[in-house]
């Protein structure tokens, strides 16, 4: 089937549309203390229609703004002025998704993954005038030009700067247009839309900066938020059978895939992405009503949950992390225990299976299995609280999955999951992700004024701060945060932050007293967000 499952997915590969970007204007950033990042964009002298009058000599630069995220392709044209280019001309160009990315410099950091991410490139120019077309994707809407070097007998000018954005979605898309009465659920809503559609290429990446690549947690929220917005079948029925085309000889999925140069298992694993294959199946038939796709996708199914059934005790039935060496994620929080929070992804995802089933007129495969975890359940929930691993760690990812799974009665579960939250010693999430799912399970017990407020307190966070698409990873003590072990190598645009959408739209809808008022395109969402950031200066 592997083959087959290749040529479903190569026949669904998307077009990508291109549209033109260009920079609104020029600033530089000051120091603002009060600011979350701790700086803050300021106009300079110079209106962008004067960039091409302006010439630039060694050791100068300059930042230019093009008030939205982009994921594309840049070029420019570089004149010479002055007696001889009688060197080359060094550039450094550095593309910022966010003001840290074009103020700090890229030397020393130390990170646990590649430096060939950052998002910098040093580029020789030997001869001008030549119109410079940089043949690898960006993802930024600022860029700084630095002028390393040129000679004493010339200096450079810069014009018609611009960026070929790329993305599955066409300018002129619809979407239904919502009306928030509340200004900054709005803004959340538009900033989901956009992180969406920016990972949104041949793949739903999880980052068009980096990794660039299908990620099975990432593909799960993503298809929840498309569902509710662009409601593209085809992109996730493609990621679907670009999955299960390189399953594993045991029946497990990678945790992600490499589409270039072929399509290629990555060597990655994670148990509990694995097994959430089985919900973003049942989720895609459910939305789709494509039941053929079902059919074709049941056997992986079935396989991608066994690994992590691998740590159950089989006497108890109670989730053992130390049972296997098989990475559990749940989220990037230090210390976090896993084996609550992983008894519940195992629970949800045998449910869907089941359900899955059901749709397909299948003989549910998991009823007795669910009976004893769920029995199991109990054991992690103590003095009013969700518990974990020895130590009765509290968190809110053993929170979060023990209520997805719907292991207690809904009251039962409501009162543990309000009061874990507010335990004082709970270890909160440090990405968008967890906070996904923290939010879901607010949801799913009727907590909405709960769910909102912690939609708008971190989402919102992210908005005020800045984000013109969510982020990786945010903490709101810490601006530095990463997973990584420097903010350089963090992600600004990633498709696991873009789910408020999907729940404003859905659940959230009468708590927050959402209105439909017609249709609206992505051109026109973009330039309303360009307005929003830069007033009526907009080019």
């Amino acid at each position: 089937m592997a083959q087959t499952f290749k040529r479903i997915a190569a026949d669904l590969l998307p077009k990508l549309h291109p549209y033109i970007r260009v920079p609104q204007r020029m600033i530089r950033f000051e120091k603002a203390s009060l600011r979350f990042l701790g700086l803050k964009a300021c106009t300079v002298d110079h209106d962008i229609n004067d960039l091409l009058s302006l010439s630039w000599g060694k050791g100068s630069e300059f930042i230019l703004d093009f008030g939205i995220h982009m994921v594309g392709f840049l070029s420019f044209h570089l004149d010479y002025i002055g007696q001889n280019m009688d060197a080359p001309c060094r550039l450094r160009l550095a593309f910022g998704e966010s003001p840290l990315d074009v103020t700090m410099d890229m030397d020393n950091v130390k990170t646990w993954i590649s430096t060939a991410w950052l998002p910098d490139e040093v580029i020789n120019v030997d001869t001008c005038p030549q119109t410079i077309n940089l043949p690898r994707r960006y993802s930024f809407r600022y860029l700084r030009v630095q002028i390393i070097d040129t000679s004493a007998k010339f200096k450079v000018s810069f014009s018609n700067v611009r960026c070929e954005s790329v993305s599955a979605v066409v300018q002129d898309h619809h979407i239904d247009a919502i009306e928030f009465p509340d200004a900054l659920l709005q803004d959340i809503d538009h900033v989901c839309i956009s992180t969406l559609r920016d990972c949104m290429q041949t793949v739903f990446e999880d980052g068009p900066r980096r990794d660039r690549r299908l990620w099975i947690g990432d593909l799960r929220l993503q298809a929840l938020a498309n569902y509710s917005t662009f409601r593209d079948f085809n992109l996730v029925k493609r990621c679907l059978f670009q999955f299960a085309a390189v399953r594993r000889e045991d029946g497990s999925l990678p945790a992600c895939i490499f589409e270039k140069p072929t399509l290629t298992a990555s060597t990655d694993y994670i148990t509990d992405y694995d097994a959430l294959f089985a919900a973003i199946v049942y989720d895609y038939v459910e939305a789709s009503r494509d039941t053929e796709t079902g059919y074709l996708l049941w056997e992986t199914v079935l396989d991608c949950v066994k690994r992590l059934q691998s740590n159950l005790n089989p006497d108890s039935y109670i989730f053992e992390v130390e049972r296997t060496k098989h990475h559990i994620f749940l989220d990037w929080a230090k210390g976090l225990d896993k084996s609550a929070g992983a008894h519940g992804v195992l629970l949800y995802c045998l449910k869907v299976t089941n359900k899955l089933a059901v749709r397909l007129n299948k003989q549910p495969p998991y009823n007795d299995l669910i009976l004893k975890m769920t029995d199991a359940a109990n054991s992690f929930l103590k003095d009013g609280v969700f518990v974990s691993g020895e130590t009765q760690q509290v968190s809110y990812a053993s929170a979060a999955w023990l209520v997805l799974c719907e292991a207690f009665p809904p009251e039962i579960a409501r009162k543990a999951l309000l009061a874990t939250l507010a335990h004082p010693d709970a270890l909160k999430p440090l990405t968008p992700y967890l906070w996904h799912h923290v939010c879901d399970a607010l949801a799913k017990l009727e907590c909405y004024d709960e769910c909102v407020h912690l939609i708008r307190s971190y989402w919102g966070g992210m908005v005020e701060a800045g984000a013109d698409t969510f982020w990786e990873c945010y903490d709101a003590q810490d601006c530095m945060a990463s997973p990584y072990g420097d903010v350089r190598n963090n992600s600004w645009c990633h498709a696991w932050s873009c789910t408020p959408t999907y729940l404003l739209r859905t659940t959230l809808w009468k708590t927050v007293k959402a209105e439909r008022v017609g249709k609206v395109t992505m051109g026109e969402l973009d330039q309303r967000w360009i307005k929003r950031s830069l007033g009526n200066d907009v080019i």
